[in-house]
């Protein structure tokens, strides 16, 4: 990967997601792509300080050309003194991305494995836009 590779640019748009029946509504979002994976993140601050909750997704696209793929979630919550992480490589998920028109559009339903294996069932979408 070259620095040429890298897009960097502000985001806005929509990201929310149910997780174990509970509202995700990120507060800040972001996607850029690396040459090879689209980074895609949702995170939920709270007026606690240091409390959060963050969904991180990595969609594959090796080619212009290619269809991108997803990859993995990641899922953290850091409430209180509690730490919660899971991710999943796998699940029903739809990917609608137009680069040229700086439009990012994805639904996902996931069960998240976390830190004892348990399931966290993730299910959430974004519509994000760069400029």
């Amino acid at each position: 990967m070259t620095d040429a590779n890298v897009v960097t640019s502000s985001t806005s748009g929509v990201f929310t997601a149910k997780i174990q029946k509970g509202d995700f509504i990120a507060t800040e979002v972001s996607v850029f792509f690396d040459g090879e994976y689209w980074h895609c993140y949702g995170a939920e601050k709270t007026a606690s300080f240091g409390d959060h909750r963050t969904i991180y997704i990595h969609v594959k696209q090796l080619q212009p050309d290619d269809l991108p793929t997803f990859h993995k979630l990641t899922y953290r919550s850091l409430l209180g003194n509690v730490l919660e992480r899971a991710s999943a490589d796998a699940g029903t998920v739809t990917i609608d991305f137009s680069p040229t028109a700086g439009r990012y559009r994805m639904s996902f339903d996931v069960k998240a494995k976390d830190l004892s294996n348990l399931d966290i069932d993730i299910l959430g979408e974004f519509d994000l836009v760069t400029q």
